[in-house]
């Protein structure tokens, strides 16, 4: 996706003024949060010491006092001690009632508070835990859940107590427990976790549903204050602080709704990011008339640029700022006034090299095409025209190849030769006309530009070999005929020569002999010459016959290598056969052989001394393949797809011969429906292979096919 400056512009604009005070109101909205936290949690957890330690300074003057009276009732007779007890209870309205317990626990005397004291009867407390707690020796507090009175019990002389009833409910009122917040508030704890007081607003059931939850436990438990954040019983997040009573075994909670601890932090960041919002509006809008005013100008420019790309000099860039934009339209301007007066220029000189260039193109007598990457044509000359079919005066520059050509069994080699990528790579044309023939070479060649390493397109060039071809024809005619007429001679020369080895006319001494045999040798090699010839001239008309019949391949290559055997002789070459024992193919037995002798001969032409001439058959199935091998130099590689052709040989290698016995073969291979060819890795020997397949026959016209296809 392609993003426009102005964009850009606008969105760096907003980024680097909006994201660092964004990262900073962040970190501010932080550490407010932070610090509203810790003055809430601050806040609640004063509240619980406060209430803590008024409990601690009611339990503890209470306790003063008892002590006091216990330590001046050890030196006072039963009568004294009641008088101090009564004088005790008028001087302290928060104590309800005094009793001192005999060892099994049943209250000896008891006094009660002169404003209102509770039950005057004398009770027993043996099971009592502060009763027992006293005579172990310890001072005990508890809350009597019925009452809600704070007991204490003392060690008192010898096996008893004094037992004491504390008006907690009038000490607890005098707290004046209140909310903290809408629904915050405190709650004050016994030893076992159970709710002792609460502000009046507050249900007892919400009361209660606090003190069930694990920070209530924990607080009866805790040794000093602390404050922590837990999951109400509604599933709300809570805050809660608390401080423990170490005279009551208890604690002092205070709890609150977390949002609503937290209302105020919320409302700064609420407006703190209304404030965010409002600043990247204007920097935006700031953003894009700032990018606006840079754009416009530079879009002006592109567009002029965009006319001047297409060839219009005349299209100026109109920019009004006052700033370096306008400076660069102007230097924009005098470059486009300059490149006119350069193009006006080049127009001339170029309208005078296509001239040349297309009087070159036209007056050349072989056939030029030129044509882009994609097959547009770009200009054909009178010639190429003439080949392809193409009207004199028809417009070709612009329209593809396959649209032009319209000359019968021209279309396809033009585009092969055009799409191939194989180098030096042409095809032939025949043009047939009323009463002429004409050929031409076609190839094609890639256009490249100075300085540029893809072509830019592709040569086409149409070479009339019309007077090749017919001085070939002249030539093979020539062969044909001079061969014809010199096979019988040479036939009859070689027979005389065997007449004469015979003996038959006369006896011969062995210098003759000699001499009769070399000359037997010469002839049977100028026959087998002047047959090639004829072969070839056969099989290129057309006019070769083939016979087939089943054939055994190892016993054809088994007898030539018999008959060549002796060729090898004088350089001692070894000859060795390896393949199955039967292969056996329908084919003309004659040809097969010949292709064998063909093969094996040239093998001994260029196999040195002491060298080794394998002759190799292997089924692949539907077809039989065989191969010469030797171990001479090889074939070099730019001849490896010329040896076939007639009259080729590798030039600097003095064999002999007409050139043609690879190329009967080829035709061999072909008439059998197969092919050969050549592998030769440099220094290395050449390795000649063909196949052909099993199974074939002749159709009802007599043509060769291969049985179930």
């Amino acid at each position: 996706m392609r993003f426009r400056l102005l964009h850009k512009f606008v969105a760096v604009t907003a980024l680097v003024s909006v994201l660092p005070m964004a990262l900073l109101g962040i970190r501010l909205i932080g550490l407010g949060q932070l610090g509203v936290r810790t003055a809430i949690m601050e806040l609640n957890l004063a509240a619980a010491d406060k209430i803590s330690s008024d409990f601690k300074s009611y339990v503890r003057s209470a306790d003063a006092a008892l002590r006091t009276v216990m330590n001046a009732m050890t030196k006072m007779d039963w009568e004294n001690k009641q008088t101090l007890l009564t004088s005790l209870l008028e001087t302290r309205p928060d104590i309800r009632q005094l009793s001192v317990l005999s060892k099994d626990g049943a209250e000896l005397v008891k006094v009660l508070s002169p404003f209102g004291g509770g039950d005057a009867e004398l009770k027993k407390y043996p099971a009592a835990a502060g009763f027992k707690a006293a005579r172990a020796g310890s001072r005990h507090l508890s809350v009597d859940r019925k009452t809600g009175a704070a007991v204490l019990y003392y060690p008192f002389g010898k096996d008893m107590a004094l037992r004491a009833e504390l008006d907690l409910p009038a000490f607890i009122d005098t707290l004046d427990l209140k909310r903290v917040g809408a629904e915050g508030f405190p709650l004050i704890l016994d030893s076992s976790g159970r709710p002792l007081a609460w502000p009046a607003d507050v249900s007892s059931e919400t009361a209660h549903a606090v003190a069930g939850l694990e920070i209530s436990s924990n607080a009866a438990k805790a040794l000093a204050s602390a404050s922590a954040e837990f999951t109400g019983a509604d599933g709300r997040a809570m805050l809660g602080a608390f401080s423990p009573i170490p005279e009551l075994g208890g604690a002092v909670l205070v709890v609150q709704p977390r949002a609503e601890a937290y209302r105020y932090a919320m409302f700064m960041r609420s407006q703190a990011v209304y404030v965010m919002l409002l600043f990247l509006a204007l920097a935006a809008a700031a953003g894009w008339f700032l990018s606006r005013s840079l754009s416009r100008p530079i879009t002006e420019l592109t567009r002029a640029a965009e006319f001047v790309a297409g060839g219009d000099f005349t299209r100026k860039a109109e920019v009004n700022t006052s700033d370096e934009l306008r400076d660069l339209a102007d230097t924009f301007n005098k470059m486009v006034t300059q490149l006119k007066t350069y193009s006006d220029l080049q127009v001339d000189r170029i309208i005078r090299e296509q001239k040349n260039t297309e009087a070159i193109l036209f007056s050349t007598e072989d056939g030029i095409l030129m044509a882009d990457v994609y097959g547009k044509v770009q200009v054909a000359n009178r010639k190429a025209r003439s080949v392809l079919g193409i009207a004199q005066d028809a417009q070709v520059e612009g329209k593809f190849l396959e649209q032009l050509i319209s000359a019968e069994g021209v279309l396809e080699p033009v585009i092969d030769v055009f799409k191939s990528e194989k180098e030096n790579y042409s095809r032939e044309l025949q043009l047939v006309q009323e009463t002429t023939e004409r050929f031409f070479k076609c190839f094609a060649t890639p256009i490249v530009a100075p300085g540029h390493d893809k072509p830019i397109g592709r040569l086409i060039a149409f070479y009339d070999i019309t007077l090749d071809k017919q001085l070939a024809k002249m030539k093979d005619e020539f062969l044909h005929s001079i061969t014809h007429d010199l096979r019988n001679p040479m036939g009859a020369i070689k027979g005389f020569v065997e007449f004469m080895l015979k003996e038959i006319p006369g006896p011969v001494n062995e210098a003759q002999k000699k001499m009769l045999v070399s000359i037997d040798r010469a002839a049977f090699r100028l026959l087998g010459m002047i047959n090639n010839i004829l072969d070839s001239a056969k099989m290129e008309a057309g006019k070769m016959e083939i016979s087939l019949a089943p054939v055994n391949l190892r016993d054809v290559a088994m007898r030539v290598n018999s008959l060549l055997e002796s060729l090898g002789q004088r350089k001692n070459i070894k000859f060795e056969l390896e393949g199955a024992q039967e292969l056996v193919v329908n084919g003309d037995a004659g040809l097969l052989e010949r292709m064998f002798t063909n093969l094996i001969g040239n093998a001994i032409k260029f196999t040195p001394e002491d060298g080794t001439i394998t002759t190799g058959l292997s089924d692949d199935g539907d077809h039989i393949t065989a191969w010469v091998r030797d171990t001479g130099d090889g074939i070099p590689p730019e001849y490896l797809s010329k040896v076939f052709e007639k009259f080729e040989q590798v030039k600097g290698q003095k064999a002999g011969g007409t050139g043609l016995g690879l190329t009967i073969c080829k035709y061999v291979a072909a008439a059998h429906l197969g092919r050969v060819w050549v592998e030769s890795p440099p220094g290395q020997g050449a390795k000649f292979i063909f196949t052909i397949p099993k199974n074939l026959a002749k159709d009802e016209s007599g043509k060769v096919v291969v049985k179930g296809e």
